[in-house]
């Protein structure tokens, strides 16, 4: 499948904006069906709301990607290059 990357900063970017937008087009839904008596145009501005969400966190935009994290090398991997090292200054 694919494979994205976000960092915790952008996750918590992604989350607030998520319950902003889709608070704002529900609030904006619910007062255009409540003014307009229609339930279908109230719904159909909410899942605008969640159409929009989507194109703006679900793809890994560079935006949600700022703050990456620089995760240490696992240990077989130092343990290698401590043990070519270690080879070198016998020679």
């Amino acid at each position: 499948m694919f494979e994205y990357h976000i960092d915790f900063h952008g996750q918590n970017k992604a989350e607030q904006i998520t319950q902003g937008v889709i608070s704002a087009f529900g609030v904006i839904g619910f007062l255009v069906g409540l003014t307009l008596q229609d339930i279908r145009l109230s719904m159909y501005i909410f899942a605008a709301g969640i159409v929009v969400t989507l194109l703006l966190v679900v793809p890994a935009w560079p935006y949600l990607n700022k703050n990456p994290v620089q995760w240490l090398p696992s240990r077989e991997k130092a343990l290698a290059q401590e043990s070519s090292k270690g080879k070198g200054k016998s020679d």
